[in-house]
C-alpha cells in the first residue's frame, strides 16, 4: 500500500512537472499581427479643381460711385477683429502671475536674521519687494519679481556683497510688479 501511494505521488508530481515544462499553447495578443481593412469606413473626398474665370472689363461711368455693399465688407472684418482682440485683451489682463525668478537672500531658523534681511532689501533696494515665508522651522526671504533671469542676475551681484549665499530661484511672480521693476531698471 505504501509503495502504491509513493508511486501515485511520484506519478502526479511527474505530470505536474511535465505539464509545467511543456510549451504553452496560449495565443498572445502582442505576438500576433492585427489586420483589418478599414477602407470601407474611411471618408472619401473628391478634389475639384477651382476654375478661374477672367472677369470681363466693366466700364462704369465716372458719375456712379462704388456700391456701399462692397465698401462695408472690410469694416465688417475689422469689427470682428476688434471684438476678438478685445476678448484676448480681457483674458490677458486677467492673468496675474507668470513663471519668473526671485532672489533668495536668507534661509535659516532665526527670525531676527530673516527680519534683518527683509529690512536690508527695503533700505538698499526699494524697488524690490521682499517676501518672507515660514515653513516650520525655516524662514526664507526672497526678493524681487523678475520675468527674466538676466534682470535678476544684475541685482544678485549687488546683493551678494551683503549676503554671499544669495541665489536665484524660479518662482511665480506678479506681472505688474515685474513690469514696474523692468521699466525702472532700464532708466
Amino acid at each position: 500500500m505504501r509503495l502504491k501511494n509513493k508511486v501515485l505521488w511520484a506519478f502526479h508530481i511527474g505530470i505536474i512537472i511535465i505539464s509545467g515544462c511543456s510549451r504553452k499553447s496560449v495565443v498572445s495578443s502582442s505576438g500576433s499581427e492585427y489586420r483589418e481593412d478599414l477602407a470601407g469606413v474611411r471618408p472619401r473626398y473628391e478634389y475639384v479643381e477651382p476654375s478661374f474665370d477672367k472677369p470681363e472689363a466693366v466700364t462704369t461711368p465716372k458719375n456712379n460711385p462704388v456700391p456701399k455693399a462692397n465698401a462695408d465688407k472690410p469694416l465688417y472684418v475689422n469689427k470682428r477683429l476688434e471684438t476678438v482682440l478685445d476678448t484676448l485683451s480681457k483674458h490677458n489682463k486677467s492673468i496675474r502671475y507668470i513663471n519668473g525668478f526671485r532672489i533668495q537672500i536668507y534661509v535659516g531658523n532665526v527670525r531676527q536674521e530673516a527680519d534683518a534681511a527683509k529690512s536690508y532689501i527695503y533700505q538698499a533696494f526699494p524697488d524690490l519687494n521682499p517676501y518672507v515665508s515660514y515653513t516650520q522651522p525655516t524662514y526664507r526671504v526672497k526678493a524681487g519679481d523678475f520675468m527674466y533671469r538676466s534682470d535678476a542676475e544684475q541685482y544678485l551681484d549687488l546683493i551678494r556683497e551683503q549676503y554671499s549665499s544669495a541665489v536665484i530661484l524660479s518662482d511665480r511672480v506678479d506681472i505688474k510688479r515685474s513690469l514696474t521693476l523692468s521699466s525702472s531698471s532700464e532708466n
